[in-house]
């Protein structure tokens, strides 16, 4: 589920972070336009001319949940060029398929075909397995290619693709482990990511070359041109994890004596829900509750819960992502401070100027009844938003004029014997 982009808002600071959730290998390219790969986890391990550069902007993909970050060049040609890896966990269990989803997006492809990416082992040899091939089809296309190993016999797709376009690729390596070469290699090109696995690829190769462990994912700029741009990349034992929980927001703000954490997700997979846990400066993580999640889903989803009746200290909070099948995955910390205001105020509302809605917030010292009423310019009261006892604190009132004409009108808080009046704009 698991790929998490977090906006942390904390009060009216926001904090932009991105997260992991799960999966065992993700690369979106998140990282500064110009910087070589190698600075970034990636290993060099062949050719030392032309590196591999984070370039600038991103691919996208209907229900792939992609568009962060940047993507990388593949430049295919003469004279020495760079191949990279990236290493994750070595993976070897009897009748297991391992997947990798990648965007790819090809410029110029050769009249002879040449691969761009594959597996490899951990730790890194020249036994490469699963390669993916692109070449010209002569006709103003390119086609797809897969071969299981060097000595293999290239399989290409009989469909041609368009140059410029982006295509989602699922590449699939299955683990037979009756001998020590009857793995079988498979390549999904643009499958719905959000429907169960396809039960025909659209290329297969049980070539009877050596079986390997998984435990690298290389990209090659071979001899023959090509240009090809990808992102988006995604590894994991599951089809139906290839697409991550994506949290577009998590919101954590104090209300009094209370901490409101609100946060919402773009895609969902397999989410079973998320464990709220909060830690003070004297306590460990605690589990204070759980917020069930939507399944899976591409809809924008929010959620929301409020942590009531603290006492005065620092806090912080994490969400822990749990999937159906128990798998889960912690999000960042974020700190907040409740305290106690030591001042009577009432704060300019916000936003202002406003339609149809705004808040307003304001501090109490000290415990007792409160009134907080709207007026127009004539005095006269056109809506009361509180009349009640409150505790000492910060404390927000949400305010709702859509019965009301544009205009200018006063706000007044009395509370304790005192008093504070402030103006807002009501604009249609």
């Amino acid at each position: 589920m698991k790929k998490l982009y977090l906006t942390f808002f904390l009060s009216l600071f926001i904090f932009l972070v991105n997260i992991s959730y799960g999966q065992n290998f993700v690369e979106d390219f998140d990282y500064p336009v110009g910087d070589s790969l190698g600075a970034h986890g990636w290993d060099w391990h062949s050719g030392t001319g032309t590196i591999f550069l984070v370039t600038a902007g991103n691919l996208t993909y209907t229900n792939y949940s992609d568009g962060v970050g940047n993507s990388t060049a593949i430049l295919g040609g003469s004279g020495s060029r760079e191949d990279s890896h990236k290493l994750f966990n070595a993976v070897d269990t009897m009748g297991t398929s391992y997947y990798v989803a990648f965007l790819v997006n090809v410029s110029t492809a050769a009249a002879t075909g040449d691969y761009f990416l594959h597996f490899g082992t951990n730790p890194h040899t020249t036994n490469f397995r699963a390669r993916v091939f692109v070449k010209s089809d002569g006709l103003g296309g390119f086609v797809f290619g897969l071969s299981k190993a060097s000595t293999s016999t290239v399989s290409y797709t009989t469909a041609s693709y368009v140059f410029g376009t982006t295509y989602l690729l699922v590449l699939k390596y299955s683990y037979q482990n009756i001998t020590n070469n009857d793995d079988i290699i498979s390549l999904y090109i643009n499958p719905d990511p959000i429907q169960p696995e396809p039960g025909v690829a659209d290329l297969t190769n049980t070539d009877i070359g050596t079986d390997i462990i998984l435990g690298a994912l290389d990209l090659r700029q071979g001899s023959n041109a090509y240009t090809i741009q990808i992102d988006g990349i995604r590894f994991n034992n599951s089809w139906a994890q290839l697409i991550p929980v994506e949290l577009t927001s998590f919101a954590a703000s104090v209300n009094g004596k209370n901490v409101d954490l609100s946060w919402v997700t773009a895609t969902e997979t397999n989410n079973s829900g998320f464990e709220v846990e909060r830690k003070s400066a004297n306590s460990n993580w605690q589990k204070i509750s759980f917020i069930n999640g939507n399944g899976t889903t591409t809809e924008r989803q929010s959620y929301f819960y409020s942590d009531k009746n603290l006492n005065e200290g620092r806090y912080s909070y994490r969400l822990k992502q749990v999937d159906f099948n128990g798998t889960f995955e912690y999000s960042k910390a974020v700190e907040v401070e409740v305290v106690a205001p030591n001042k009577f105020e009432l704060a300019q509302n916000y936003p202002n100027p406003f339609n149809p809605s705004t808040s307003i917030k304001f501090s109490l010292p000290q415990a007792g009844n409160v009134k907080l009423a709207v007026y127009n310019l004539l005095g006269q009261e056109v809506q009361t938003l509180l009349n009640g006892f409150k505790e000492a604190g910060v404390h927000t009132v949400s305010f709702e004029a859509k019965n009301l004409n544009s205009g200018i009108y006063l706000y007044k808080l009395e509370a304790n014997g005192l008093t504070s009046v402030k103006k807002m704009t009501l604009i249609k």
